[in-house]
Order: C-alpha cells, then sequence, then structure tokens
C-alpha cells in the first residue's frame, strides 16, 4: 500500500473518494483547506482554524482504495481525519493496514499519543479495528452533539494513555 500525499494535482480524486465512503458528509472544504489555507480564506470568506493537516490517498497497484489525514493542535497529540476505504475493497484486511500505516508515519513525527472520533453508533466495524489496533474509547461529552461521539486515543510511546 502506497499514501500519496493530496496536493493541488490529485486533490479531486481525494474528494470524490471521500465523498463515496462519507455520502452523507462532505470533506471538501477540508481538503481543500489542506492545501493552501490563506487561499482558501480568501477565495471563500470562510475562516479555517490551522489545524496542520494532511491528507492521503491510499493506493494499491492501480487503485485508489481509501483516504486518511492527519492533522494536530498541539505537539503531543495527532488525530486520525477522514479516515476510510472504499467499500469494495473493505473486509480484506485494506482497513488493518492502512490504520497501521497512518500510525507508522504519525510516530515518524514524534506525537505521543493518536487520537480520532467517530460515531460510536454508525461506525462499528471500525469501532471494532481501532480497538483491536490498541485505541481505548471514552464518551465525548464536552459539549452536546446530535450523535453518540466517542474518542479514541492510543498512546505511541508504550505508556498508558491520557483520556
Amino acid at each position: 500500500m502506497e499514501l500519496i500525499l493530496v496536493d493541488k494535482n490529485n486533490y479531486k480524486k481525494a474528494i470524490e473518494i471521500q465523498r463515496m465512503i462519507f455520502p452523507k458528509e462532505d470533506g471538501a472544504l477540508n481538503i481543500l483547506a489542506s492545501l493552501d489555507r490563506d487561499l482558501f480564506i480568501e477565495k471563500t470568506g470562510l475562516d479555517y482554524v490551522d489545524d496542520h493537516v494532511k491528507y492521503y490517498l491510499a493506493k494499491v497497484d492501480d487503485n485508489y482504495i481509501g483516504i486518511t489525514g492527519i492533522y494536530y493542535y498541539d505537539s503531543d497529540n495527532a488525530w486520525l481525519a477522514w479516515f476510510g476505504i472504499l467499500k469494495e475493497f473493505r473486509n480484506n484486511g485494506l482497513g488493518r493496514q492502512l490504520l497501521r500505516n497512518t500510525v507508522s508515519k504519525v510516530k515518524t513525527m514524534n506525537f505521543k499519543t493518536m487520537r480520532l472520533y467517530t460515531d460510536f453508533i454508525d461506525n462499528k466495524d471500525a469501532i471494532k479495528l481501532y480497538e483491536e489496533e490498541g485505541f481505548v474509547g471514552e464518551k465525548y461529552t464536552l459539549e452536546e452533539l446530535s450523535y453518540d461521539c466517542r474518542i479514541y486515543s492510543k498512546s505511541l510511546i508504550n505508556d498508558d494513555v491520557d483520556l
């Protein structure tokens, strides 16, 4: 599996894949802002928090099979963004491989913890994968949301994870 950084040459493919994996959620603005935050703000007039995000297309042989992203607000915690595998490539270990490759990339960036948030009801298969890969879950309670949000965290320094 190859992780290809999303750039100005392949961002349309990244948006297409994100929309196919998450048909109820449009991450196009996230992907576009990751390319050039200042240009995004200039063109759209929308403010966008600088969360240092990078997206990657997952490719196996000649097939784009998924997308993953990494973002952060501080030097200790990296967050997983728009992680997913296209439906026709699921249930054969590629999701696990993509998650492991993403975790490996985050480790090289010297973060202490990797985190993600997800819908506890709608993402049971992904949650099973996260837990099998050592992520620990907790219910998100800082604000009221319309779904059952869970934060999953994994220590990257072989320490107990701070929830």
